[in-house]
């Protein structure tokens, strides 16, 4: 087991080293069985899940036209709208049932770069937001994420990475529960060592409020539970593995936390398969941001 203290600017860097070498036997000249994932490699997966279960909370409460373009990147800390003003289309928005989720309207990122105390981000891609009830007033709302990538350069070492997604996500809530759900909603990760990973899921989450009716629209997302079941595919190193996972006891988010991702209690866990072979990875929260990860 080892703890991990992790922002979002580092999560899913863990390098991926080889499986253990196998060692003859004397005798029988018959190899030992080899673990399906190393420590450092159930690592890397941990931070793959733990930033795409971040990335649902950064959109979560994000329905409008004008500041949900913004929410991907602002699961820690919210930011600066006049950093990175993308290109909206059309210019004039409609909203037939007056929830304040727009019929249809595209944000294209071409160009914005958001600069931070340590590190350069720079946005391309389309993000589309839809509200797929158009003539009810209930905050349903679809985002469709076509080649949107975030290339981050770090200041200090001058690494570069980058996370790309695609696929849709769907949303809805009311003051005190949101429900959202993706799938076959891919990530790609390119890390700034040059190793990459492909994150293919199909999830459903479920966020509860502490304090009842404490979600608002476009506003941050409030204290609270937050639970996540499904299946996905993780692959990294030419290596596929297949994922199930869920969250007992829930995540729980503080909106206080100063570190990212602001889980500070919960624990996931992911059963890991590869053809006959599997292992669960869990992940599981101490405190703001660390988290520790075992194998069994």
């Amino acid at each position: 087991m080892r703890t991990v203290h992790q922002s979002l600017l580092t999560l899913g860097t863990a390098v991926a080293v080889a499986l253990g070498v196998t060692a003859c036997n004397n005798d029988r000249n018959m190899a030992p069985a080899t673990p399906l994932l190393s420590q450092a490699k159930a690592e890397s997966l941990a931070n793959t899940v733990v930033a795409d279960v971040a990335g649902e909370i950064a959109t979560a409460t994000m329905d409008g036209s004008s500041l949900g373009a913004t929410a991907p990147f602002s699961a820690s800390a919210p930011i600066s709208t006049t950093q990175c003003l993308p290109t909206k289309t059309p210019t004039t928005v409609v909203d037939s049932d007056n929830d304040g989720v727009p019929d249809s309207v595209r944000f294209d990122y071409a160009g914005c770069v958001i600069s931070k105390p340590l590190s350069l981000d720079s946005l391309s891609g389309t993000i589309d937001l839809i509200d797929p009830t158009r003539q009810t007033a209930d905050h349903a709302i679809e985002r469709v994420f076509t080649d949107f990538r975030r290339i981050t350069v770090n200041l200090v070492s001058g690494g570069k990475s980058s996370v790309t997604d695609n696929g849709v996500r769907r949303a809805s809530h009311d003051s005190t529960t949101l429900h959202s759900s993706q799938t076959n909603f891919r990530t790609d990760y390119v890390y700034a060592n040059g190793n990459s990973a492909e994150h293919v899921r199909t999830w459903e989450s479920i966020f509860t409020a502490d304090v009842a009716g404490s979600i608002m629209r476009n506003a941050l997302l409030p204290s609270g539970s937050w639970s996540v079941n499904g299946t996905s595919s993780w692959t990294r190193a030419h290596s596929s593995y297949s994922l199930t996972v869920t969250t007992n006891p829930p995540l729980h988010y503080n909106a206080s936390c100063t570190a990212a991702p602001r889980f500070d209690a919960g624990k996931i866990t992911a059963v890991v398969m590869r053809a006959s072979q599997s292992m669960t990875v869990t992940i599981e929260f101490t405190a703001c941001g660390v988290f520790t990860v075992t194998r069994s």
